[in-house]
């Protein structure tokens, strides 16, 4: 990975102290605005270390200056495809708009020279792809909390017409309230692909997504999908969490072909299987039955919606009293 030392929006690379310890970039505040007027700004972020790197982005623990706060600055990689910045551009747009507890929140969105930006903000903790990775088995009530949040999130977007698309256990981070560090909050992260499920005009021409959480229906070219591909996706990732294997675990390692032919064509297998052997029986066939409808070939015969997946998994804590 390349090193960026600091970014300057509107500017240039500005690597001095001099440069950063000025909150307003020297900028000069006119006496009165009117109508039509423009202001002109430099904004100037700190690069801190990195924290990941996708396809077409790299994404650093940043501080900035003028609002005296660390945050996480996503950069899209130079030379991608118009199709690519397209892209990134939307994936802003689209997050800047939310405003709900359980959705990383979009900050700013800028350009240095040929270098597209936006800023999120910074989190503490870890996703759940972590935990499934360390074979950390998760308490059912805790589950039913992680997974209830996330559900919180998706009633919002798919509210306002909006498939994230992209569901998985990397997307699906746990930190902290920053008020009271007791409480758990989940937001879910990564808009890069998420589109308007209910206009004719946002239909993508490639298939996007991660073909181990993939609905049948959204592995097709000019895919239409709706809202109950994110149901299908969260229900794989609840599998994996419960199982900690994936269920097609032997398909992954065949490749993305055999992977989206077995969401296609091959039955997710019962949770039960592969459960502890304390868990009680009417319980695992709690689990079964959510995951047979979550997971559902069919996108008709899974939950109507977020709602509907909520309140039937927070029925499993009748079984634990």
């Amino acid at each position: 990975m390349d090193q960026i030392e600091s970014v300057s929006a509107y500017a240039t690379i500005v690597t001095t102290p001099e440069s950063l310890s000025d909150p307003f970039g020297g900028v000069k505040t006119p006496r009165m605005l009117s109508s039509g007027s423009e202001i002109a700004h430099t904004k100037t972020f700190e690069i801190v270390e990195p924290l990941g790197e996708g396809g077409m982005g790299q994404v650093f623990r940043a501080y900035d200056p003028t609002m005296d706060r660390y945050v996480a600055l996503k950069v899209l990689k130079p030379g991608m495809h118009p199709l690519e910045q397209a892209q990134f551009h939307r994936e802003a747009l689209i997050a800047a708009d939310f405003s709900h507890p359980n959705l990383v929140r979009v900050l700013e969105v800028g350009h240095h020279q040929e270098m597209a930006w936006l800023t999120m903000e910074y989190l503490r903790g870890r996703d759940v792809g972590d935990i499934i990775t360390n074979r950390k088995m998760i308490s059912f009530r805790i589950l039913v909390d992680i997974f209830g949040q996330a559900l919180d999130a998706l009633i919002y977007l798919h509210a306002r017409g909006i498939a994230h698309c992209d569901i998985k256990p990397e997307n699906i981070f746990i930190t902290r309230d920053p008020y009271d560090r007791r409480l758990v909050v989940v937001k879910i992260i990564d808009f890069g692909i998420a589109r308007h499920f209910n206009r004719d005009d946002d239909i993508s021409e490639q298939i996007s997504g991660d073909p181990r959480y993939m609905p049948p229906e959204q592995a097709v070219m000019n895919a239409q999908f709706d809202h109950r591909a994110d149901l299908y996706a969260l229900g794989i990732t609840l599998y994996e969490c419960l199982c900690r294997l994936h269920p097609f675990e032997r398909q992954i390692e065949e490749g993305a072909r055999a992977l989206l032919a077995a969401h296609k064509d091959k039955p997710v297998p019962p949770p039960s299987l592969y459960l502890p052997s304390n868990t009680p029986p009417p319980l695992a066939k709690f689990f079964d039955d959510f995951i047979e409808v979550a997971c559902a070939k069919a996108p008709e015969h899974r939950f109507d919606n977020a709602k509907a997946m909520k309140r039937v998994l927070e029925r499993m804590l009748e079984y634990l009293d």
